[in-house]
């Protein structure tokens, strides 16, 4: 089971102040997702999990040692907070995109050779069609066999 901290704790272990979580929480509550960043208790309390608390600190960590707490809880921060999760979790989508594609994409070009739809039986067949008047039949894949049309040419 993971560790979960109450308000204050979170706003100690992440040194930003209550009032702040709390602000960010209403203003960015799409933002905060329930059972990944916090829990909500039999009661209704809501608690930080660790990934709330990292979540908390890398939006600490976006800004300048020098800034108050107070203009950390300024307004004008909402692009800030929202920009660096937009930017966090687009490239975990990328990386992930790109790591299932391969996998994917065979899957479904087996899929269309195997069991096709009329639409990709149609697409499968103008494929090979394309690639035989091209001349790479070479290319096609090792099961597929061409039906001629017009009977057999023996000498």
């Amino acid at each position: 089971m993971q560790n979960l901290y109450t308000t204050p704790e979170a706003a100690k272990i992440t040194g930003i102040p209550q009032s702040t979580i709390r602000s960010w929480m209403s203003r960015h509550a799409e933002v905060f997702q329930v059972d990944i960043h916090v829990a909500i208790d039999e009661h209704g309390q809501k608690l930080w999990t660790d990934a709330g608390i990292e979540l908390l600190h890398s939006r600490r960590a976006t800004k300048n040692e020098t800034e108050s707490d107070a203009e950390i809880d300024a307004e004008s921060d909402a692009p800030d907070l929202l920009e660096s999760l937009l930017e966090e979790d687009s490239q975990r989508l990328a990386n992930e995109y790109w790591r299932q594609l391969p996998g994917r994409t065979v899957k479904r070009i087996k899929q269309m050779r195997d069991n096709p739809t009329p639409e990709q039986r149609q697409t499968v067949e103008l494929s090979v069609r394309t690639a035989i008047n091209a001349g790479t039949e070479h290319l096609l894949l090792p099961t597929y066999q061409p039906m001629l049309t017009g009977g057999d040419e023996t000498d």
